[in-house]
């Protein structure tokens, strides 16, 4: 199973938002640096974002958000597990996880602001890269092209910073090479380095244009 790559430092400037407590930012940039590295291959650090994940949402159960990193880590508990049932098991366990955080936002999510991210766009490209990361056979590539398309069709995205446009943009040109669709590719690329985000999908979408001969 592959390995979930997210970039994700986000933030969101719009006139009507309603921000989380400080208490939940600072934890849930802690719970991220923690997610972060349980996605190099930490598991320790892995378990202890499943088990931050959850006791945020305690803390503010309508913040889908929460849920779908903790579904994301647990999709990694899949990826690292040793026997085939367990990689089966943990999963499907994370990717439903992830699809219900998609399946309850709704137009306030766009505005719920945590440490500057709205709420929507960071649950659905966890999803995103979550499910478009499993393999084909668990058939929930439709659920994360579905997640990705939304992001990318938000207007909370275009007025989002450089970071997250170009990690959106380039999880878009991804799948578009994966199915040979090339000129979708060349314009996802474009707009990574269009952000001028200063960040790794600027400088490998760069590179990926030249290959291309673009």
């Amino acid at each position: 199973m592959k390995h979930t790559i997210l970039s994700l430092a986000i933030a969101l400037a719009c006139g009507s938002t309603l921000a989380a407590p400080a208490a939940d930012n600072a934890a849930f940039a802690a719970a991220r640096q923690q997610f972060a590295a349980g996605s190099a291959g930490d598991a320790s650090a892995r378990d202890a974002a499943i088990e931050a994940f959850e006791k945020l949402r305690g803390s503010q159960p309508g913040n889908p958000v929460f849920l779908a990193y903790q579904g994301a880590a647990t999709a990694m508990r899949g990826r690292d597990a040793l026997m085939p049932w367990d990689k089966m098991k943990f999963a499907e366990q994370g990717a439903d996880m992830v699809q219900k955080a998609v399946s309850l936002l709704g137009p306030e999510h766009d505005t719920l602001l945590l440490n500057g991210a709205p709420a929507s766009i960071e649950t659905r490209l966890v999803a995103a890269n979550t499910l478009l990361n499993l393999p084909e056979f668990m058939h929930r590539r439709s659920g994360g092209k579905r997640a990705l398309q939304e992001a990318l069709d938000s207007p909370a995205l275009a007025q989002a910073p450089a970071p997250l446009r170009a990690s959106a943009f380039a999880t878009a040109a991804r799948i578009a090479a994966e199915e040979k669709r090339s000129s979708d590719e060349i314009g996802f690329l474009r707009q990574v380095v269009a952000t001028q985000a200063g960040t790794p999908p600027v400088a490998k979408a760069a590179a990926r244009l030249k290959e291309l001969g673009q």
